[in-house]
């Protein structure tokens, strides 16, 4: 046929055909999402032939191996299965019905968690009877830091005191981008990984899009992960000045032990934002397992709704349980989103889980008001003492047109505003700028203190920060001046270093909240390390000279990072819960300083969910006397308790399990009450309870402990037996702690402890509960549960039953 206008027609057909098809799968492209598909522990150790499982089981869904190949972004293979796809939310449903498979997640976005201090802990150089000094300053450890990345030239990160790399270490460092491995990678940092596709996924970037709103690289320009990696394993620099003041000198936790970077965060070029995806540390976390690390620290959280560890909802809970699995220790900041209760994040019960405290200094600058009364504000103040000057109070400044109104009014003065937004700083004093003002003072709400405004020294106007109640007495004075005609006065002094006595010791006002409000009784957070004001090693871009301030319990975590690398030194054969027990047990709390611990925020003493167990004690935790461990029991009956099917509780910890049989748990659901932490959380205490522990004595053979109990408010507590004998055939003791309530009416939690005592240690465990019925948050794991099926999800049932 040689019908032109046929030939026209079928053409036009064909080419209305294949728009049509690019049109319909750029659609369902559009509609595709990045799910993390968990199939637990890895059935072997051919990781090639896992991936290609994995093809398998997408191809299933997608409609062809090859297409499944496409579409997987992820394939994780090392410490346990699974993979990252984009998937419509019809072939997610589709995947979650096949066999094996677990758990699918959509992926999560994530956020960071954002020296004197070593000294404050008991870590001096000085001493060689501590801790530090006896583990050889962490030598031979790596430490796995997943955060924003690295910046290795630099002083603090210099390897003049390190032998070779430990021959075991199989990760990797390669120069790429704007990374170059022969400057930024050393003996001290031994591996650098970069992590993305998940966040481009979500984000639906292709690569060009990618490299213009990210530095595709490992190397960090936003700080945080430099930061948060110097302090748990920076080295030594002496004779540190930052900006004008004397620091003397810095150095990490474990200055000899190694550092293993893994990007997972990456600072957005256009809006200066940092943002992580879930699958992204997924995939770190699998390959921080694979490299060899001792120790994994991560100083990120999840923002948003807190979802339970091997509820298998949280990909940082399944990670970290796959690390741990494998004889890794998890350090996870709390978060930054206190003092609100139930704020807490990194619940996990594998996790150690940090909040954050002060230490023993800080850098002030007095500001006197014309009562007299002086408030400590922070950022420092490179002019001279000032004679006081008038004080104006822009309290309707609320937005950025209103701060222009109010120029013609600051000549000469001192004007304090209440800042809601960190990147406004700059914004008020370009608008400050030559109009004669004094100096500016912002009140910082919680969440913006955790940010270094030291590096806006050098601007024309000396500028400061408060937190609001500091803010707050400044403008009570302020009104209190205008309403009886006076005139409010200020006076700026000098910066000063206040140390020791000078300082109160305190959980900081962000640091996140107990109790957890996933299960609340797993209590959280485990121990608190100083996160306010920490010195640390900063790219050039920051901080000065090398070094910047910050705070959170980002800063916190790599602290107790750091002491975890010196206890695998000194213990190699403890396992992650030996080590977590060690800390909680030994921490500095109310029963064991000289001193009163505060809760900023709260205007009361610190309680268990303030900073669990306490303050880090390193050298205590070097000899806890007891520990409360953990075995493949425990992990089974929590997993049981929250409600899974044998056959994924089988997959999820067949690592640990070496069956056959297709019933794991046990009819009668155990108690999560029963679980072998160093802690005792009780939501629910109706009339009494009986919960077990059992101890393991690692201290002198022949060893007698006595009970030191304080029971919590409105309870009574007997303990069976209260006196335990080891020798060298009983190195284990289980006992049963009856808590009984004295009040029948609803209350909040009230706190106590118990404590074994041998007249050298004191291992304490802190106690939380609440009589009759938590009137507060209800907790997530009880949402949508009937009565009955709370209890087959643990609680009231098995040996914590109640009575």
């Amino acid at each position: 046929m040689n019908n032109p206008t046929f030939s026209y027609v079928l053409l036009l057909f064909l080419l209305i055909f294949t728009c049509l098809r690019e049109i319909i799968a750029k659609a369902e492209e559009a509609d595709t999402k990045l799910y993390i598909i968990y199939l637990g522990h890895k059935p072997h150790d051919d990781h090639e032939l896992i991936t290609d499982s994995h093809h398998d089981i997408l191809g299933q869904v997608i409609g062809s191996k090859e297409e499944g190949k496409k579409n997987m972004v992820y394939s994780y293979r090392h410490g346990f299965s699974g993979f990252a796809a984009k998937l419509t939310d019809s072939q997610a449903k589709q995947i979650r019905e096949l066999p094996g498979v677990i758990r699918v997640i959509q992926n999560q976005i994530y956020k960071t968690h954002t020296t004197r201090s070593w000294d404050f802990l008991g870590l001096s150089k000085s001493d060689p009877n501590n801790l530090l000094n006896k583990t050889n300053q962490g030598d031979g450890i790596i430490i796995g830091v997943v955060d924003t990345g690295i910046w290795g030239d630099l002083e603090g990160f210099n390897d003049k005191e390190l032998g070779p790399i430990p021959s075991r270490w199989k990760g990797s460092c390669k120069s790429e981008a704007n990374f170059n491995a022969t400057k930024h990678c050393n003996k001290k940092i031994i591996g650098a990984r970069w992590y993305i596709k998940g966040l481009m996924e979500e984000y639906k970037l292709n690569q060009t899009m990618a490299e213009k709103s990210y530095n595709l690289s490992p190397l960090d320009e936003d700080g945080h992960g430099t930061h948060v990696a110097y302090t748990a394993a920076g080295s030594y620099v002496n004779n540190i000045q930052y900006y004008g003041l004397n620091m003397g000198t810095s150095r990490g936790g474990a200055p000899l032990a190694r550092l293993a970077i893994y990007k997972v965060c990456w600072i957005n070029k256009v809006d200066g934002e940092t943002y992580l995806g879930g699958a992204d540390a997924l995939a770190a976390i699998d390959d921080a397992i694979k490299d060899g690390v001792d120790i994994i620290s991560a100083s990120i959280g999840f923002n948003g709704r807190v979802f339970s560890e091997v509820d298998f909802e949280s990909l940082f809970g399944i990670g970290s349980f796959h690390a741990v699995s494998h004889g890794i220790p998890f350090v996870a900041a709390g978060g930054n989103t206190g003092p609100e209760p139930n704020s807490i994040g990194n619940v996990s019960p594998w996790i150690i889980t940090v909040a954050a405290s002060n230490e023993d200094r800080d850098i002030v600058t007095p500001l006197t008001l014309g009562n007299n009364n002086t408030i400590l504000a922070q950022e420092i103040f490179q002019g001279k003492n000032q004679a006081f000057a008038p004080l104006l109070v822009a309290r309707d400044v609320t937005n950025k047109e209103e701060l222009k109104s109010i120029v013609k009014e600051v000549k000469g003065k001192v004007v304090m505003i209440f800042l809601e937004d960190k990147k406004d700083v700059l914004f008020y004093l370009a608008t400050l700028n030559n109009t004669g003002v004094l100096a500016l003072i912002c009140v910082t709400p919680p969440l913006e203190q955790n940010t270094d405004f030291n590096q806006l020294i050098g601007v024309p106007i000396p500028f400061f920060t408060v937190d609001v109640e500091q803010g707050t007495q400044i403008l009570d004075y302020f009104q209190q001046c205008k309403s009886n005609n006076q005139d409010p006065m200020i006076k700026l002094g000098q910066t000063r270093v206040v140390e020791g006595n000078e300082v109160f010791q305190k959980v900081a006002k962000f640091s996140s909240r107990g109790p957890n409000s996933f299960a609340p009784d797993i209590l959280k957070p485990d121990v608190a390390a100083p996160g306010v004001g920490i010195l640390a090693a900063a790219p050039p871009n920051k901080g000065n000279n090398g070094f910047q301030l910050m705070s959170g319990t980002s800063m916190a975590a790599p602290h107790v990072s750091g002491i975890v690398a010196l206890l695998k030194v000194a213990h190699p054969d403890w396992s992650p819960a030996a080590i977590k027990s060690a800390l909680v047990t030994t921490a500095w709390n109310e029963d064991t300083c000289t001193y009163e611990i505060y809760s900023e925020g709260t205007n009361n003493l610190a309680n268990p969910f303030d900073f669990g167990g306490g303050i880090s004690n390193p050298n205590g935790a070097m000899d806890p006397g007891l520990i409360y461990d953990m075995d493949k029991n425990d992990y089974l009956n929590y997993l049981c308790t929250l409600g899974y099917k044998n056959d994924m509780v089988q997959n999820a910890t067949s690592y640990f399990f070496d069956t056959k049989t297709s019933t794991i748990c046990p009819k009668e659901v155990p108690s999560r009450l029963d679980l072998n932490l160093p802690s005792i959380s009780i939501p629910n205490l109706k009339n009494s309870i009986i919960v077990r522990r059992t101890v393991t004595n690692i201290g002198d053979v022949n060893s007698i402990y006595k009970l030191v109990v304080k029971p919590p408010k409105n309870t009574a507590i007997k303990v069976n037996p209260n006196v335990l004998k080891f020798n060298s055939n009983t190195k284990k003791i289980s006992f049963e702690v009856e808590i009984i309530s004295t009040y029948q009416r609803k209350s909040n939690f009230n706190f106590g402890s118990l404590a074994w005592s041998d007249g050298k240690h004191f291992v304490r465990i802190p106690i939380a509960i609440v009589n009759t019925q938590y009137n507060g948050v209800r907790p997530i794991a009880l949402i949508n549960d009937s009565v009955e099926e709370s209890a087959a999800r643990g609680y009231g049932r098995g040996r914590g039953r109640g009575r």
